[in-house]
C-alpha cells in the first residue's frame, strides 16, 4: 500500500524545465508580480520533483514560497498567497513532516477556493488530506471525503488522467479500510479512463485490484491480476519502485497458499529493486516479509536477522512500528522456547498495552501474541484475561481463521491446567474443527493457483495452434488458387473443343433428352423423398410423445420419493427437479399435438408453464402473474434452456420475495427487439435481495444454472437489485427457422 502515497505528490503538478534555483532580480524586474509568482511556483515544484528529499531542495522550495507569499501580500495577489501557502505543504509532505503541512494545506484551500481556479482547489485538497493519518479512523475518513471532491472537481474539468490518478490512489484508501466494493469501483472507473486515454502504464492498478481481489479472499482472481501487473511491467521494463511493490505482493499471494518457495523467489526481486533504488521504506517491508516466510519455516535465527535488518532501516520510529517489531521478536522467542529473551518484549508490549495508544486492531495482534507468550511459560490464568479480552472484541475485530484455531487450542492449554476438563475438550474440537476448515481453504487456493497455471498453458497452446492453423489454411488457400486457375483454363479449352466438334442442332437434340431423363429421375426422388419425409415426421411425434412420457414418468416417481421424506432441502430439491422436468415435458407434449415439429409458440407455452408453477406453490394464490408475450416462435434449442430460466426465476421470486404470505406480482414479458434480438425479463415487487454480492458472486445451483442456460443462448444476463423488488433481463439473438423439409421438396 505505501508505495502508492507517492500519487497525491504528482497528480497536479507541471513538469518543466530544469533547476530549482530563483531567477535573478533582473528577471523580476521585467516580469509583472502575477507571472513571477507562476514561475517561481514552477521552480520550486522543480526541486520537489527531484528524487529523494535532499535538505538543499527543501530549503529552496521554503525560501521561494516565503518569496511567492512577500510579492503576492505586496499586491494584494490573493491566488498568490494561496500558492505559496499550497508550496508549504507539499514541501513538508515531501520531508515526511505531514502532521505540520495540514495547517498551509487548509489555508491553501480556502483561498484557493476563492480566489484560484478549479486545478488550484484540486490541488490543495488533495494535499490537505494527504497530512490526514490513514492509521486514524476519523482522519481516514477526512481523508477519502477531500480526495472525493478532488475527483469531482477533476471530472468537471474533463481532466480525465488526473480523475484516473486520483481514483487508483482512492481505490487504495478503501482497501485499507476494508471497503471492497468502494475500493474496486474506484479502481475499475481508473482503469477504463486510463484505456481512454491511452495510458499503458497499468501495472499499479492492475496490482491494485489484485490485492482487493485477495483482501476479498478471491485468490486465483488476485494471482490472475497481480500476475497481470508484473507482466505489463516486465514488458514496459520498469524498474522502479513500484516493481517492488507488485513482486512483493505477489510473494505475498504465494505466502498466503504457503507457496514458500515462489514467495521468496519474488520477495527477493523486491528486495533487489528496493535496494536499487535505496527505497528504505519499500525495503523495510519486504525483508519483514521475509522475516515471517522464514519463521514459519521455523529458521527463526535467519527471521530475527531479516526484521533486524529491516529495524535498521527505520529512521523514524512510531508506537506503531515498534509494536510489530516486538510483537514479531516475542512470537520468534515463544516458539524458540527462548522465554527469558522473550521476557524482554513481554514487558514491552505489555507496558504499549496498558497505555491503550493503539488502534482496536492491533490491540488484538497483542492480546493474541502476548496470551500466547504466558501460556508457553506457563502463566496460564494471566494468559487466560488477554484471551478472554481477545474473544470479547472479536464481533467487531475479526480474527483471521488460523488464529482463531490457536486462540482455541490456547484455551485448551488454560483449562487443562485449571483442571477443567469439559471445557478443554470443547475447546480442543473447535480447535481441531477451525484447523480443518483452514486446512480445506488452503487447499482451495493451492487449486485456484493450479487451475490458473492450467489456464495460461492451455492459452499459450491455443495461440499456437491457432498460428499453426494459420499457417495451414494461408497454404491451403494458395494450392486452391492454382488450381481453380487450373480448372479454369481447362474449362474454356474444352468449351472451346466442344463448339468446334458438335453443331447447334446436335447439342439442342442432346440437351433435350438429358432434361427429360433428369426431370423423369427427379420426380422419382421426388416421390421417394415424400415418404420419407412422412415417415420422419411420424417418427419425430413419436419420439416426443415418449420423452414428454418418460419425463411425466420420472416426476412421479420423484412424487412418489418425496412421500418417504421428511428432510426439507431433499423435499425442495425433488420439487426443484420437477419443476424442470414439467419446463421440459410441455415443450414435448406441444410439439406431439401438432403439425409444426421445429418451432414453439411462447404465447401458448408461457402462460402453461407459469399457470403449473402457480398451483403448484402454496405462495402462488397470493401472487399475481403480468404476462406480456409477443407472438414469437421459438426453435426446441431455445425453447428449452428458456423455459428453464422462466422456472428458476419464478420459483426463486415464489420462494423468497413474498415472505409471510405478503401479496405482490410477477411480471413476465418477451419481446422482439427492432435487431432481431429477444428480450426476456422477469420482475417482481418483492423484498429483493438483502446482499446482492453474496448473490452474485456465489455459486448456488440455480444461479449457475440461469447462467449458463443464458450463455447456451448466446445471450446476456443481467441481474437488476437496485429497483423495488428483483429484476432479471435475458437477451438473446433469435433464430430464424429452417424452412419446413416438405415445402422445400415440393418447390
Amino acid at each position: 500500500m505505501y508505495n502508492y502515497l507517492f500519487i497525491a505528490s504528482f497528480i497536479g503538478i507541471l513538469l518543466t524545465g530544469t533547476g530549482c534555483n530563483p531567477q535573478g532580480n533582473s528577471r523580476r524586474e521585467t516580469v509583472p508580480d502575477t507571472v513571477l509568482v507562476g514561475e517561481l511556483m514552477q521552480q520550486a515544484e522543480r526541486c520537489l520533483d527531484k528524487p529523494g528529499s535532499f535538505r538543499e531542495d527543501m530549503d529552496s522550495a521554503m525560501n521561494i514560497a516565503t518569496e511567492m507569499e512577500r510579492i503576492s501580500a505586496r499586491q494584494q495577489y490573493m491566488r498568490g498567497i494561496g500558492l505559496s501557502n499550497l508550496l508549504r505543504a507539499k514541501t513538508f509532505r515531501e520531508m515526511g513532516r505531514g502532521s505540520q503541512a495540514r495547517q498551509p494545506a487548509a489555508k491553501a484551500v480556502e483561498m484557493l477556493s476563492r480566489a484560484g481556479t478549479e486545478t488550484d482547489k484540486a490541488q490543495a485538497l488533495i494535499e490537505l488530506g494527504g497530512s490526514y493519518d490513514i492509521r486514524k479512523a476519523d482522519e481516514m475518513r477526512g481523508k477519502i471525503a477531500l480526495y472525493e471532491q478532488g475527483i469531482g472537481i477533476y471530472n468537471h474539468l474533463g481532466d480525465k488522467l488526473k480523475e484516473a490518478q486520483l481514483r487508483e490512489f482512492l481505490g487504495d484508501l478503501y482497501q485499507i479500510t476494508q471497503d471492497t466494493a468502494h475500493a474496486l469501483s474506484n479502481l475499475r472507473k481508473a482503469l477504463a479512463l486510463y484505456q481512454e486515454v491511452g495510458f499503458t502504464r497499468l501495472q499499479g492498478v492492475y496490482g491494485l485490484i489484485g490485492s482487493v481481489y485477495m483482501q476479498g479472499d478471491n485468490f486465483t482472481v488476485s494471482l490472475r491480476y497481480n500476475m497481470l501487473a508484473i507482466k505489463i511491467g516486465e514488458q514496459l521494463k520498469d524498474s522502479g519502485a513500484l516493481m517492488a511493490t507488485l513482486y512483493n505482493r505477489l510473494g505475498g499471494s504465494y505466502w498466503y497458499i504457503e507457496n514458500d518457495q515462489q514467495a521468496l523467489t519474488y520477495f527477493r526481486k523486491a528486495a533487489m529493486i528496493a535496494r536499487a533504488g535505496k527505497d528504505s521504506l519499500a525495503l523495510q517491508d519486504i525483508l519483514g516479509n521475509i522475516a515471517r516466510l522464514l519463521a514459519r519455516q521455523k529458521a527463526y535465527q535467519e527471521a530475527l536477522d531479516s526484521m533486524d535488518a529491516a529495524i535498521a532501516l527505520t529512521r523514524e520510529r512510531n508506537v506503531y512500528d515498534q509494536s510489530l517489531f516486538d510483537m514479531f521478536h516475542l512470537y520468534v522467542y515463544t516458539m524458540m522456547n527462548d522465554l527469558p529473551n522473550g521476557e524482554l518484549y513481554f514487558r514491552k508490549l505489555k507496558k504499549i498495552y496498558d497505555e491503550h495508544v493503539q488502534d482496536d486492531n492491533m490491540m488484538q495482534s497483542l492480546r493474541y501474541t502476548m496470551a500466547n507468550y504466558l501460556v508457553k511459560s506457563g502463566n496460564f490464568e494471566a494468559g487466560r484475561q488477554y484471551l478472554n479480552a481477545l474473544s470479547y472484541k472479536a464481533g467487531s475485530y475479526p480474527v483471521i481463521i488460523t488464529r482463531r484455531a490457536m486462540v482455541e487450542y490456547l484455551y485448551y492449554q488454560v483449562d487443562s491446567a485449571a483442571g477443567n476438563l469439559q471445557a478443554a475438550i470443547t475447546h480442543f474440537r473447535n480447535f481441531k474443527s477451525i484447523s480443518d476448515s483452514s486446512k480445506n481453504l488452503l487447499q482451495s487456493k493451492q487449486l485456484g493457483e493450479l487451475q490458473l497455471r492450467f489456464e495460461t498453458e492451455k492459452k499459450d497452446n491455443d495461440i499456437k495452434m491457432l498460428l499453426q492453423k494459420n499457417q495451414v489454411q494461408e497454404t491451403s488457400l494458395q494450392n486452391e488458387k492454382v488450381i481453380r486457375n487450373l480448372v479454369i483454363a481447362g474449362i474454356f479449352i474444352l468449351v472451346v473443343f466442344l463448339g468446334l466438334i458438335y453443331s447447334r442442332y446436335r447439342n439442342k437434340k442432346i440437351m433435350n433428352i438429358r432434361l427429360e431423363n433428369q426431370q423423369n429421375e427427379i420426380n422419382k426422388q421426388n416421390e421417394a423423398l415424400r415418404k420419407l419425409v412422412d415417415d420422419k415426421e411420424w417418427l419425430l411425434k413419436e419420439i416426443h410423445h415418449r420423452v414428454k412420457n418418460n419425463l411425466q414418468v420420472i416426476i412421479s416417481l420423484l412424487n412418489t420419493q418425496s412421500r418417504y421424506l421428511n428432510n426439507k432441502d431433499a423435499l425442495d430439491a425433488i420439487r426443484n427437479s420437477q419443476q424442470r422436468m414439467y419446463s421440459m415435458s410441455l415443450i414435448h407434449q406441444r410439439l406431439y399435438q401438432t403439425d409444426s415439429l421445429g418451432k414453439l409458440d411462447m404465447r401458448w407455452y408461457i402462460p402453461e408453464l407459469i399457470s403449473y408453477m402457480k398451483d403448484g406453490h402454496e405462495a402462488g394464490n397470493n401472487i399475481a402473474f403480468i404476462i406480456d408475450c409477443e407472438n414469437i416462435e421459438l426453435e426446441v434449442v431455445q425453447a428449452v434452456p428458456l423455459g428453464l430460466i422462466l422456472n428458476e426465476a419464478i420459483s426463486n421470486s415464489l420462494k423468497y420475495a413474498f415472505p409471510d404470505k405478503r401479496k405482490g406480482a410477477i411480471t413476465v414479458r418477451l419481446e422482439m427487439e427492432d435487431d432481431k434480438n429477444c428480450r426476456l425479463r422477469i420482475a417482481d415487487d418483492g423484498v429483493g435481495i438483502q446482499h446482492p454480492e453474496v448473490v452474485l458472486e456465489g455459486d448456488s445451483l440455480g444461479m449457475s444454472l440461469m447462467k449458463g442456460l443464458s450463455e447456451q443462448l448466446d445471450g446476456s444476463f443481467i441481474i437488476d437489485h437496485n429497483c423495488p423488488g428483483l429484476l432479471i433481463e435475458i437477451n438473446f439473438p433469435y433464430h430464424a427457422f429452417i424452412p419446413d423439409i416438405r415445402k422445400s421438396i415440393l418447390n
